[in-house]
């Protein structure tokens, strides 16, 4: 491949991280273009037909290579403009038929004898699906799309449609006829001002060292610097943070390691040995340690500290852990491996900044 289309498939591999695409379907459509780029004559719709021909058992196999080219081509500029079509609501059917309400139930049944998903979910799942079977008898591509048209006329908001969308995409799966959807755009919340500064950690910290239980300590220093969820850090024993790395099953029923910190290896090492501490990790006062539980404590530490209770939650150091990744290091691909997201763009609320840092940044920059 010549430097020139070397470019264009760096521009383009740019472009995709900025979609809101799957890595899997990213992964695919760069496969694909590259080997068009590195074979076709011409990078245009004549070069495309001829590639397309020459390819046709390929094309017919896998979908996507037409897809993933066209959106090249798109993207470029030079062919294949598209438009948009008018998708038509569906219509409320009378009742839900006997032979989609066994389908339903079989797929519930399924999910809880062989997933570990919380009640919560399967109950979103259910109420998805069960709401999708009142407008469309036939798991189908247009039918889905016709029902996501009909959820935003409806003026469902993005996050739930969202998850409608992740119901039917499991359901499909289930069915062995999978389908993939857009998802609808949804503006990322979050508050930089409420995330605990580097001096406000340190702070508190050296405030739970002090206490003659030093377990919280390590609570937050490994929250602080793994930026795993709640969920997943009530999975952690002591076994697996003085090894220094471990192997879960987080959110979303993926699998995800965890590195921790030589520092914090050490430290727990000396510290376990010296208190007999084994197995699970988060265990507190009356057993293990709860959401609640543990936010009421932070507070009360923060309040100690002078730290905004506002900050003080187990989420918050989840959001400390990615903002202080991103001021070392501006790889916010890897930031989005290591916190387990699922598209690159929820990672980049982290690149905002404070109030504060806005501030400083600007005094020190405007100085016509």
């Amino acid at each position: 491949m010549n430097s020139d289309r070397q470019k264009i498939l760096t521009d383009y591999i740019s472009y995709l991280y900025t979609t809101r695409r799957t890595y899997n379907t990213i992964g695919q459509y760069i496969k694909y273009v590259t080997d068009f780029l590195e074979r076709t004559e011409d990078v245009n719709r004549r070069g495309y037909l001829v590639y397309k021909r020459e390819n046709a058992n390929m094309g017919a196999r896998y979908p996507l290579m037409s897809e993933a080219i066209c959106d090249l081509l798109h993207h470029l500029k030079i062919g294949y403009n598209r438009r948009e079509q008018k998708i038509k609501t569906l219509e409320r059917l009378d009742a839900i038929s006997d032979k989609n309400r066994k389908l339903l139930n079989d797929f519930i049944v399924w999910l809880t004898d062989n997933n570990d998903y919380s009640p919560h979910t399967v109950d979103v799942y259910h109420t998805s699906l069960k709401q999708y079977f009142e407008y469309a008898n036939v798991i189908n591509m247009e039918n889905c799309k016709r029902f996501i048209r009909t959820l935003e006329e409806k003026s469902l908001s993005p996050q739930t449609i969202r998850l409608r969308i992740t119901a039917l995409e499991k359901f499909s799966k289930w069915l062995k006829k999978p389908i993939e959807l857009k998802r609808p755009k949804m503006k990322r919340k979050l508050d930089v001002n409420n995330v605990p500064t580097e001096e406000e950690y340190n702070r508190l910290l050296d405030f739970l060292k002090t206490k003659s239980n030093k377990d919280y300590y390590f609570f937050v220093k490994v929250l602080g610097t793994t930026g795993a969820r709640l969920s997943e850090f009530q999975q952690f024993t002591w076994e697996d943070i003085i090894s220094g790395e471990v192997v879960l099953k987080g959110k979303g029923n993926k699998y995800r390691r965890f590195f921790f910190q030589k520092t914090i290896q050490q430290e727990a090492k000396v510290y376990a040995k010296e208190y007999g501490k084994t197995g699970i990790f988060a265990v507190g006062r009356f057993g293990p340690l709860t959401q609640r539980g543990f936010s009421q404590h932070l507070k009360a530490w923060g309040k100690h500290c002078g730290i905004d209770p506002r900050k003080m939650h187990a989420h918050a150091f989840r959001h400390f852990f990615a903002k202080m990744f991103l001021k070392k290091n501006k790889d916010v691909i890897q930031l989005a491996d290591l916190l387990g997201h699922g598209s690159v763009d929820t990672t980049r609320i982290y690149l905002q900044k404070s109030y504060d840092e806005q501030k400083k940044d600007f005094n020190r920059n405007v100085t016509w």
